[in-house]
């Protein structure tokens, strides 16, 4: 019998050594989820309750996941909306609770859920196919907008109706929004299409172009703007761009350093094949940034992704953006939407190459 203690004893102390050398594991986790479906929009209340929406060529309706455990296990429903047939996608997506949310979708439609997505209700009909809405912002229970490649629209009884503020026209610059956000009820900012970058000082109503320090002939398309407060924000969109405020949108400055606008051609890989013909060379893709959010003036996360590589790459910043490093590379995924409850709770999601299987990244923290 002391001979199996000592051995037990000893076996133990070899096996505490060893996992006291091992390296910690991937701070990221790839989650593998069961559908082919390209999500755009995610949310999440809480450490443990989630949504991600989206939809896919082979999806009837749409298409919304739902995790009750941080992400760790998804379960999915198709045809949210019965006769969207394929193709159709719930883009952006917002919650107040555990309960009630919102979703904004193609040809201009508005759903809202009050049992936390087990069913939807379309609130808002769009004027055509070509009316979509790509995204979505609540700044309490009542007052939200919506805006999208065509319109701009608002509520304020919390997304039951919605009004229209602003079309896309000639005369007001052609605004071809893929991301709002406000600050209140009367400061907003719109980024999208060739460089539009905009903001909005009586809710919406009227916009007026912000200059950024663009390069000559530069028109980057930006995906998505956000503030942490009435001073320090961030627009990011084409080629890496970063564009950064400190003073309520005033001024702004680019932020490159630590941001992987060519992507590193990892050890080992070929390098790119040469065209036979000269004339056909290209330069490689550029990182386009997708989505960015930051818990206060000093850390935030982006996502972007190579799209002749299909590669996506996790960036972190802890001084506000004056340097980025890659947290995660993510091959086989096009990454387009992160959303960081905390320092600890990071989730991202997108699009998926088609050798891969889809997933959703979850950030396990350190």
């Amino acid at each position: 019998m002391n001979a199996v203690r000592s051995w037990v004893s000893l076996l133990s102390i070899v096996v505490l050594a060893s996992c006291g050398t091992r390296k910690p594991a991937d701070s990221w986790q790839a989650v593998v989820v069961p559908t082919d479906a390209e999500f755009s929009g995610m949310w999440f209340t809480d450490s443990l309750n989630g949504w991600i929406t989206g939809g896919g060529t082979m999806i009837d309706g749409g298409i919304v996941g739902r995790t009750r455990d941080g992400g760790r296990t998804w379960r999915f429903q198709s045809g949210v909306l019965a006769g969207g047939g394929t193709g159709f996608s719930l883009n952006h997506v917002q919650f107040r609770d555990s309960l009630r949310g919102c979703a904004v979708c193609q040809g201009g439609l508005v759903l809202v859920t009050d049992d936390g997505g087990a069913s939807w209700r379309t609130v808002r009909y769009g004027r055509g196919s070509g009316d979509g809405l790509s995204d979505l912002q609540f700044i309490d229970d009542r007052n939200g907008w919506a805006a999208g490649p065509a319109s701009v629209i608002r509520t304020d009884d919390g997304g039951e109706s919605w009004r229209p503020l602003v079309f896309n026209s000639s005369e007001n610059g052609y605004l071809t929004p893929h991301a709002v956000f406000f600050m209140d009820t009367q400061r907003g900012w719109l980024a999208g299409h060739v460089g539009t970058f905009m903001r909005s000082d009586d809710g919406g109503v009227t916009w007026t172009k912000v200059p950024l320090p663009l390069k000559p002939g530069e028109h980057p398309t930006f995906w998505d703007v956000t503030f942490t407060d009435p001073s320090h924000g961030w627009v990011v969109g084409e080629g890496g761009s970063i564009f950064h405020t400190i003073d309520g949108g005033a001024t702004w400055t680019r932020q490159e350093n630590g941001v992987p606008i060519v992507r590193p051609i990892p050890k080992g890989e070929a390098p790119r094949p040469r065209e036979p013909v000269p004339e056909l060379e290209t330069e490689p893709d550029r990182l386009t940034i997708f989505a960015v959010q930051f818990l206060d003036s000093a850390r935030g996360f982006a996502v972007g992704s190579y799209a002749d590589v299909a590669e996506s790459a996790i960036l972190r910043t802890e001084d506000g953006g004056a340097t980025w490093r890659v947290d995660q590379v993510v091959p086989g995924e096009m990454l387009r939407s992160i959303f960081a409850l905390d320092s600890a709770h990071v989730w991202a999601a997108g699009d998926r190459a088609r050798t891969t299987p889809q997933v959703v990244m979850r950030y396990a923290g350190r």
